[in-house]
Order: C-alpha cells, then structure tokens, then sequence
C-alpha cells in the first residue's frame, strides 16, 4: 500500500498534469482555476485543537504530547491560557505575539523567548489580555510536526469570560481533529456539553482525554458517566466514544526523568496511539482528497466541452449555430445577472434588510432580559448591591446574559446566511463557496470593570446631617420625611446620558460614570445610593446593547458585501468560460470539409488524454479510501502497558507513521 507522501506527491503531480492538460487545451480558465487549487494545496495543514473548560488540563496535555522537555504552554495552579497558540513545524524555533492596536486594523508581530510566552498568553501574565494579543505563533523543530500537523492550544470555554469563548470558537470550524478535554474530578458539565455539540456539528473526528486521574481512583465512573452524556448529547455509539483518562504529570516526569514506568503509568501510550491512528487515517482524505476533487470538477467542464464539439462536428451545421445560440442566451443571461438592478441582488438586499431587522429586536430583547435580570438583583440585594463585591457580581452576571445572547445571534447569523446563499446559489447554478470570515471574526466583550463612585461629602451634606440628627432627637417623623426629602431634592439632577457608538470589535462597551449624587451621613446606604448603583448598571447594560449592535451591524454588511462579491466572481467565470465555449463553436463552424476530419481525429485525442486523466483520480480516490482503512500506528496495546506498568524496560513512545 501507497505511504502518505506518496499519495500526496503523486496527487501533486496528477494536479500539475491536470494544469498542464487544460492549458495545451486551451482551456485558460479552467487552467487557472486549477493552479489556484494547487497553490492553496501546498498550504493545507491538519489542525488538532484542544478545546474544554478552563482548568481541565489543555496545556499540560499538549506539552506531554509533543514531548518537549521545556514546556511550551504555561501550567501553575494560578495560570489560565487566555489566547489562542498555535505550533507548527519549523528548521528553527521562533515564536511570534500577534498584537491588535486599539482603534487601527491589522495586527503588528513581536519575537519573544520561550520564557517569555506566559507575560502573553496566560490569565496571571497577561490578565484579561489588556496586551491586546490575537494569537501566539510557534514554530519549533518538532518531528511530530514536520509532515504538517498543527497543535492548536485555546482558552477555556464556560468559565473565564466570553472573550476566551470567542477565541476557541473561531477556532471550531478549521478543526480537523478534537481533543475535548475533562478531568478525573468531575464529570461533563451542561456548558461542557452544550459547546460539544457546537464543535461536533464542524468536526467529526474527537477524541476525549480524561486528565488527572492519578488525582481521582474512582476516575472510571467519571468515564463512564462521561460517556453516557456524550452518548445522549452527540448520538455516537457508546463503544465509538474514545475517552481516555491520562495523567499529564506522569508523563511530564518521564520526559524529565526518563523514567519509563512514568510513561507506562501516565496511560499516554493508549492516548498518543489514538490521536496519531486517527491522523494517519484521516489525513489523506482531510489534506489530499478535497483538493483532486475539485480539480477533477474543472478537467470534467472540458470533457463536457470536447464532447460536445466531437458530437456537433458529427452533426449537421444548424445544430451547431442553434447550440451557439443557446450559449449566447446563457451569456445575456449571465451578465444580465451582473447587472445592479439583478433579481438575486434584490433579493439579498431584502434578506438582509429583513435579516437586520429580526436581529435588531433580538439584540433589544437581550436588553430586556438583561434589565430585568438587574430588576431582580436589586430587589434580592437591597442595600447590599452598593459593596463593589455585590454590584461586580451583578454586572458580572448582566454580561452573561448579554455574551451569551451573542453567542446565540452568530449562531443564526450562520444558520440563515447559508441558508440564503444556497437558495440563491441553487437559482443561479453557480456551485458557490460560502466565505464565513467576517462572522467568525465577530467579536464583542461587555465591560468587566465598572466601578460606581459614590461622591464625597461636601459643606451642605454636613449641615443637613447634622440638621438631621437633631431632627432625629427632637422632632417627629413627619419633619423628618421633609428634610430627607430636600436632601434628595438637592443631590438628584437630570437624567444619565448614554454613550454610543463604542468602537467595533474586541473591547467595545466602555462605559463613563460619575453621576452627581451624596452619601448618608451615618456610613449607611439609603435609597438614593441604591439608585445611583441601578443607573450605573441600566447605563452599562444600554451602552453594551449599543455597542453589540454597531459589531453585529458592520458584520452583517461586510457579509453582505462579500457574498455579492462571491456571485459577482462566479458569475465572471461562467461568463469567460461560455464565451471560450462559444468561439470554439465558432471557430469549427468556419471549418473546412477537409479540415472537419482532421479536428476530429484531434478531439478524440483530447479526449482520450482527459479519459486517462480521469482513469487516475478515479483509482487516487480508491487508494486514498483504503489508505483510511487500512493506515494505522504501531503503537503498545493499552492491556500490555498495563502488564509491564512495573518495568522500566518497557513502552518507548513510538509514532511508525512518521
């Protein structure tokens, strides 16, 4: 059986055979289509992402996966990954910060040390990454990583806050393999779930390592607990679910030590046995098999073509002439479609338009949910809400409400946009790939950090208070009511202003305080200050509404811009290309009696060149199926780790594939 490489290089080949074909055809359209398939070939890399909530051990786990002995991902009890890593293979080790500047696009690069990547990507270097870093980008001289297999660390989702959320989700749809990562303390929770789920609809290939479980003995019902749920939320057969407990610290001591026991007792021999397989079986297809199809889409538009030429030249003159007519009413309507005031344009533009609007109320009935959710607080908490421990809490929570309404809007977002694109897609005949970049890009963060300033006293407040107190000691209740009252007629003034227009993008939602209002004299909050504190809030929760719109406004018309432009190119191709298709008529119609034979016996040519051409993908395509099948790692069996779990001597890490 064919190796990888050799696939990978006899498909190259096949590909640059296929350019060449197209070419000495005289297709140029079909030939430039094809080099651009074979330059984005040469690029592809398989993507293995670990995802999960925080704290369950992501970093750990790939720094015993990629063996080195100086870890790459930061790990301490107080360090949480909070930006995106990526490592790939390279000759010499480089890592690379991308850094966003607030209020300009595109991103500047820095070069940092090894050591000095937890200052940019963990919670405790870097917290709540006021360094604005976008990515970390590795490459280091790892054997693993050499054939294009690229490790991906992410933040933690469900626990932090949604900015590490967002990051790991955009990470979703480029995974090629899952590494869905729990640990022994605790099974799977409904946030847990509920992100698998979403991963699974992008990637069919998880794998689920159980970590820490030399820190739990009763690890297996955790297992298969685990198992269950995954069972229930996924519809994968119980005996299909890979959930391997690991220790990650057993393993790290081995690569310290070298101690081989360590490496048996870690369990990491069942877990690397089970990534590196999936890899080896999955990557031909994953790295190859996209790649001829679609060129073997474009050499069968020139067999069509060749076809038809060898068929009209048979035929009589009149059905070649009512042929070209047929193309040239196919290109009118082609450019008629290129035209402003096109069906498909109106009725993208009402899409959106009507797409805009049900997003809009959504985006206010967010709000709603998120006044309401305060409504409820202040009441439970009464006084207590003006402790900054009490109104952080609140404010922490509103911004859940509001981040998780997000979360919900970029799911429909997709949902329909795709919908909509195929349905226009399907009208047209233009066999349209979808570009989701701008929504993947959709980023916004509610404010974290608002503070209430409750102001000093000042002269007046002290003359009231004591006016007060005397009141207090001489006078009744009624007197009372009247002084506190122009105490508040003092403090209160005109309504909050909100603050609009927060910038686009990562960080949106800032909010100005500073209300005038006053303190009890008697060090205790009475009703105004509760007031001020539920202002703050209702003016942060309007802010973050008004901020959130403006993100999701500006993402939805750069969609919108880019898939008009995406029909606007198909429909430019299938334009040239007809047009290539007709003067090829037009030339065999000026065809001599004499020279008719002649382009005939220099069709079945082409044709029989573009027969052996498909004869080739059609066995690539059957050797790349039984590659999946059949490739595989050696690797010890998890039973004979188990037996020799007590022999230095025994389980190297062994990875044949490579």
């Amino acid at each position: 059986m064919a190796t990888f490489f050799e696939l990978k290089h006899k498909a190259e080949t096949m590909m640059t055979q296929g350019k060449t074909l197209a070419e000495k055809l005289g297709y140029s359209t079909s030939a430039q289509a094809i080099q651009e398939i074979i330059g984005t070939f040469d690029k592809k890399e398989m993507m293995v992402v670990a995802v999960g909530e925080a704290r369950r051990g992501k970093s750990s786990l790939l720094n015993a996966l990629l063996n080195e002995k100086e870890s790459l991902f930061p790990v301490d009890v107080n360090v949480c990954t909070n930006v995106v890593t990526v490592v790939r293979y390279g000759e010499k080790e480089k890592v690379e910060v991308y850094l966003e500047t607030p209020g300009k696009e595109g991103y500047r690069t820095e070069t940092i040390g090894r050591e000095q990547i937890a200052d940019y990507v963990s919670e405790k270097g870097n917290p709540d990454n006021y360094k604005n870093v976008k990515l970390l980008n590795i490459s280091i001289p790892n054997p693993l990583l050499k054939e294009g297999v690229v490790f991906v660390d992410t933040p933690g989702v469900g626990s932090l806050n949604i900015a590490h959320a967002e990051a790991t989700y955009g990470f979703l749809p480029s995974a090629d393999l899952l590494l869905f990562v729990s640990d022994a303390g605790s099974g799977l929770t409904e946030t847990e779930l509920d992100f698998l789920k979403r991963g699974y609809q992008y990637c069919k290939n998880i794998i689920f390592p159980l970590t820490k479980r030399d820190a739990n003995v009763n690890y297996p019902i955790i297992e298969e607990d685990n198992r269950e749920k995954i069972h229930k939320a996924l519809g994968i057969a119980k005996e299909d679910i890979q959930i391997i407990s690991v220790s990650s610290l057993a393993k790290l001591r081995y690569l310290e030590k070298g101690s081989k026991a360590m490496y048996v007792n870690s369990n990491y021999p069942e877990l690397e046995s089970a990534i590196w397989t999936t890899i080896a079986k999955t990557r031909a297809e994953i790295l190859i098999l996209p790649f001829l199809v679609d060129v073997k889409q474009e050499l069968l538009k020139i067999v069509d073509s060749v076809a038809a030429q060898y068929q009209l030249l048979n035929a009589d003159q009149s059905k070649t002439e009512q042929l070209i007519e047929e193309l040239n009413a196919e290109i009118k309507r082609m450019e008629d479609l290129q035209q402003k005031s096109s069906e498909w344009r109106n009725q993208l533009n009402y899409f959106y338009s009507l797409l805009s609007n049900n997003i809009n109320a959504e985006i206010q009935n967010i709000g709603v949910e998120a006044r309401e959710l305060l409504e409820q607080m202040v009441a439970e908490l009464d006084k207590k809400i003006c402790q900054k421990s009490e109104y952080s809490k609140v404010i922490s929570a509103v911004n859940d409400v509001i981040s998780c309404g997000m979360l919900r809007i970029k799911d429909r977002l997709e949902s329909e946009i795709q919908g909509e694109a195929q349905k226009i897609d399907n009208q047209l005949g233009l066999d349209l790939d979808i570009n989701q970049n701008a929504l993947e890009q959709l980023n916004f963060v509610p404010n974290e950090d608002l503070v209430v300033v409750f102001p000093k006293k000042k002269k007046m407040d002290r003359v009231l208070t004591g006016g007060r107190k005397i009141t207090m000691n001489s006078m009744g209740g009624a007197a009372v009511g009247g002084i506190l009252g122009g105490i508040i007629g003092l403090c209160v003034g005109g309504p909050i202003g909100l603050v609009v227009g927060a910038q686009y993008g990562a960080g949106a939602g800032t909010l100005v305080g500073g209300t005038k209002g006053c303190v009890d004299a008697l060090s205790k909050y009475d009703e105004l200050d509760i007031g001020r504190v539920n202002r703050a809030i209702q003016q942060h929760i309007a802010t973050s509404i008004s901020s959130m719109n403006t993100a999701i406004s500006n993402t939805i018309a750069e969609l919108r811009l880019q898939l008009i432009s995406s029909f606007e190119e198909k429909l430019k191709k299938r334009v040239k290309e007809l047009q290539e298709n007709v003067k090829r008529m037009q030339d065999n119609i000026r065809l001599s009696k004499t020279e008719i034979p002649q382009k005939l016996n220099t069709l079945k040519q082409y044709n029989d060149l573009l027969k052996k051409q498909m004869d080739q993908y059609e066995e690539m395509e059957a050797a790349i199926l039984k590659f999946r099948d059949n490739a595989s790692v050696v690797q010890e069996s998890s039973t004979d780790a188990e037996a020799s779990s007590g022999c230095e001597e025994d389980s190297e890490p062994s990875y044949e594939f490579l």
